[in-house]
């Protein structure tokens, strides 16, 4: 007669083999879990102050000379939108601008780039300001300036040794004995 053994060390090991593998999938399903949140740890929500530091370097490109911190237009929400998740990524502030005037060009600087013919707007009212500077120092001076005595009558400035004088007041001198 055949007697049939029963293996009971089979069946122990696949019920540790199964229950290992669900061990396994619980771990590995934790740590999805936990991805996320920690991603979220890392990049804390910038502050209303960080996103406005950025926004004061930055002009809307629709409105002429609105700062984008001040500017309610939509467009210019949804900017500082860009700059809290650009913010929030990671990017510094010259690199938020960049990209910035990378989209809207120069106009979002809210002055023009120093190089080329630029440099006259940066450096004409320099000069002007040096060049009107001395004029008002040079006018106050004149301003200033004791006048020159004048002659008290004609003996004063004969006496003064004019020759063209001298010989207008001997002129003068006969002239007037004529008349006597």
């Amino acid at each position: 007669m055949d007697t049939y053994v029963i293996d009971t060390n089979a069946a122990d090991r696949r019920q540790w083999a199964g229950s290992w593998r669900r061990a396994v999938v619980v771990l590995l399903f934790c740590l999805a879990l936990m991805v996320p949140a920690a991603q979220a740890q890392e990049a804390p929500t910038p502050t209303l102050d960080q996103i406005q530091s950025v926004a004061r370097e930055l002009y809307c490109p629709l409105c002429n000379g609105v700062r984008l911190d001040n500017c309610e237009l939509q467009a210019c929400i949804q900017m500082r939108q860009v700059i809290s998740v650009r913010l929030a990524a990671g990017a510094s502030k010259e690199q938020i601008k960049d990209e910035f005037v990378a989209q809207y060009g120069p106009v979002v600087l809210g002055e023009p780039p120093r190089e080329g013919l630029n440099w006259l707007i940066w450096l004409l009212p320099a000069a002007a300001l040096i060049g009107g500077s001395i004029w008002i120092i040079r006018s106050l001076r004149g301003w200033t300036k004791a006048p020159a005595a004048a002659p008290a009558g004609p003996r004063a400035a004969a006496a003064s040794g004019d020759a063209a004088n001298d010989r207008f007041l001997a002129q003068v001198d006969a002239d007037l004995q004529e008349l006597d």
